[in-house]
């Protein structure tokens, strides 16, 4: 897991520690990220919306969620990253 904001990387830093986030952050400063992803709200001067995308290993995108509420969404995605490994989708 990598969680992606257009912030750059001290506020990056800052966020992870503030909040005692164990997973990796990516600047996408540039908004390279972002527009690969379909991932920003509008044009290059925008951020990022709350989606979440899980890629599989041959770099394929397995699943998209756009515009996610924070709260069970952690677990919604984990109960389908397991039956997509149950079903070796992933």
């Amino acid at each position: 897991m990598v969680g992606c904001s257009v912030d750059p990387v001290a506020r990056l830093q800052k966020f992870r520690d503030k909040y005692a986030i164990k997973f990796p952050f990516a600047s996408d400063h540039d908004r390279k990220i972002g527009l690969a992803y379909g991932t920003l709200k509008g044009g290059l001067d925008s951020s990022h919306e709350r989606d979440t995308v899980v890629i599989a290993r041959d770099s394929t995108i397995v699943l998209a969620y756009k515009a996610v509420s924070a709260k069970g969404h952690a677990a919604k995605v984990l109960a389908d990253v397991k039956q997509l490994r149950a079903e070796g989708r992933l």
